[in-house]
């Protein structure tokens, strides 16, 4: 279990050693109501009546729930990886590129509301589409053919690539797209707390920031691992320790699966260098373009997280 299902493993817990039959607890000066809890799954669901019914500091809940939906996402960069291979997924594709986004779209507020309310639910979603709808502006900009968005619940949402990039540089300019309209729907959503003290805007911010900075490893087949590839694609050998730390200190299978997938993209680059020597062939001033704006997005995006993480605290 990663380290946001052992926060509220531990907040269970604290429940079971109260008295109170109703399971009452304080989570960082927040009461909450926990309804139910599956020991095998991650999935929990926060008594959306008792959270009405507190009006006071919900900080505490927040940051259980902020920490909660990026774990029902982590998924999302490998399953999507292996589900845009598959042919048949695209039959789907046939309603239309707005229908189809729009119906998968509608589909997963519905089922994340269940789970979280419909605000968050819809927040949530947004902050996938804006992620997304970048990766796709960015690649009609580029001359690629590319489907709109896709929702899945509980795993994310994808743009189906219709033809492969050229080259490296193309492939990075794509990749970055996402992330760079993700931060910005999450600088957006801190702006909105700033102004009006909506604490639902804080939980959104901090979202966004820690799911595009995850996206942000620079390990195939993540976006990270893509802009990279304009810059070097040795920076794969620096994503891969990183998983193995977040592995061993937080083991988590997703976490598995990504190194495996990063592992085997390195192989196969050494395997293959000399016929894919053209396609990552970058000229040394776009591959400095590409590091600072690369490690500049990674540097912005952590300070947000940590500054999102400090308020909710």
């Amino acid at each position: 279990m990663s380290e946001e299902g052992w926060a509220i493993d531990e907040l269970n817990q604290e429940n079971r050693r109260e008295k109170d039959s109703s399971y009452s607890s304080v989570y960082n000066g927040a009461e909450e109501t926990i309804v139910g809890q599956d020991e095998h799954a991650d999935d929990y669901v926060i008594d959306e009546q008792n959270i009405k019914s507190k009006p006071g500091n919900k900080k505490g809940l927040w940051a259980a729930a902020a920490f909660a939906i990026p774990l029902l996402t982590k998924g999302k960069f490998i399953i999507l990886f292996i589900v845009s291979k598959l042919k048949f997924l695209f039959v789907f594709l046939k309603l239309g590129k707005f229908a189809t986004t729009a119906v998968s779209m509608v589909a997963t507020i519905w089922i994340y509301a269940v789970f979280y309310g419909a605000k968050l639910a819809l927040g949530f979603v947004a902050l996938l589409f804006v992620h997304e709808m970048g990766h796709y502006l960015t690649a009609k900009r580029v001359g690629l053919a590319v489907s709109g968005p896709v929702f899945i619940p509980f795993v994310g949402a994808l743009i189906g690539m219709k033809e492969n990039p050229k080259d490296a540089v193309t492939e990075a300019q794509v990749a970055y797209g996402g992330p760079l309209f993700g931060s910005l729907a999450a600088v957006l959503c801190l702006a909105f707390y700033w102004l009006t003290g909506y604490e639902l805007a804080l939980v959104l911010a901090y979202v966004g920031f820690f799911l595009n900075i995850f996206n942000l490893l620079p390990v195939h087949p993540m976006d990270g691992g893509r802009i990279v590839s304009a810059v070097s694609p040795y920076l794969w050998l620096v994503g891969i320790p990183v998983l193995l730390y977040l592995m061993i200190t937080s083991f988590n299978p997703i976490l598995l699966i990504v190194v495996i997938l990063g592992v085997s993209q390195v192989y196969k680059l050494w395997k293959n260098r000399h016929e894919l020597s053209i396609y990552y062939e970058v000229p040394l001033r776009e591959r400095v373009q590409f590091g600072i704006l690369y490690f500049g997005l990674v540097g912005s995006l952590a300070m947000g997280l940590t500054y999102a993480l400090e308020l909710l605290a």
